[in-house]
Parts: C-alpha cells; structure tokens; sequence
C-alpha cells in the first residue's frame, strides 16, 4: 500500500487505542509505526529483485514486529516519560500499529511474508490496489477530524473510529 495510507492508518489506530488518554501523541506515533515497516526499502542490496525480494519480507514479519514492540514503547516512554501510566496501552497501539501495516499490505496483489522466517510463501488477498482512494480518504479524514476537532467533546475520537470502521 502507499506511504501516505500506511502513516494514516497507524494515526488512526493510534488515536483510538490510547487518543483519549494521550492526545495527539497517539496520531504522531501511530503515524510513525505505520511508516516503519516500509524503511526496509532504504536497505541497498545491489540489485532490483534483490531489493524486490527483501520488501515485504523481514521488516513485515509479525514475528519481528512482535519482538521490535517493547523496545519502540521504551523509546516512546523515554520521549513521553509522562505517558508511562499507559503503557500497556501504548504497547497495544504499537502493535497494532505494526500489524495493520501488514495485514494491508496483504490485502494488494504483492501480499507480504508475514510469517518470516517460516518458509511460507507471502500472504496475498489481492482485494485492494497499491494506491487506493476508496479506502485511504475515509482513513485520511478521520485522522484529520482527529487532528482539527476538539478534544474536550472526544467528536474527532469518534469520527476517526468511525472512518476507520468504513475503511
């Protein structure tokens, strides 16, 4: 799936897994850890297939995000030490940061190897496109409702949870 689609949906998990409890930290975060997975495309491994190949294959491991999880909610605590109290929670949106990243991207006809280092082949559902409006502007506009609408009445919490669910 595309960059921008991915960032939106770890914002969007973000905010409704801890939104409420730590503002718009969970948008920026879960942002981030959207982002991550894809960062294996800045490894230069000489070639294209190899290059290819490599995507979608260690760094889309649920085995390896399940154990990258705790160390990138120490860091997450490090920069918000006054989140700590929430940091099951802030375990929760990691994870499913890194796990909605994924399972998208194995919904596109590339599918992903989410059980590596398992020799199975990639996992593929071929249900959406690379780039798909259809699903990313409901996803987008429920971040952004999160981002601009007050937080005093949780409206943004809620139009983003429901975008989410439309996506």
């Amino acid at each position: 799936m595309d960059t921008v689609t991915q960032i939106g949906l770890g914002a969007a998990v973000g905010e409704a897994v801890l939104g409420r409890q730590v503002g718009r930290r969970a948008l920026l975060w879960g942002g981030i850890c959207g982002l991550l997975p894809d960062l294996d495309v800045l490894v230069p491994l000489g070639d294209a297939v190899k290059n290819f190949t490599y995507h979608r294959g260690p760094s889309h491991s649920l085995f390896v995000l399940a154990a990258f999880t705790p160390l990138m909610v120490h860091w997450i605590l490090k920069v918000h030490p006054q989140t700590v109290l929430h940091r099951t929670r802030w375990l929760w949106l990691v994870f499913l940061a890194f796990a909605t990243h994924v399972l998208l991207d194995c919904l596109t006809v590339y599918g992903t190897q989410i059980f590596w280092p398992l020799p199975t082949p990639p996992v593929m559902w071929s249900t959406l496109f690379i780039i798909d409006p259809a699903y990313s502007l409901p996803l987008l506009a429920g971040v952004l409702a999160a981002t601009i609408m007050s937080r005093r009445m949780n409206r943004g919490h809620t139009v983003n949870a429901a975008c989410l669910a439309i996506s």
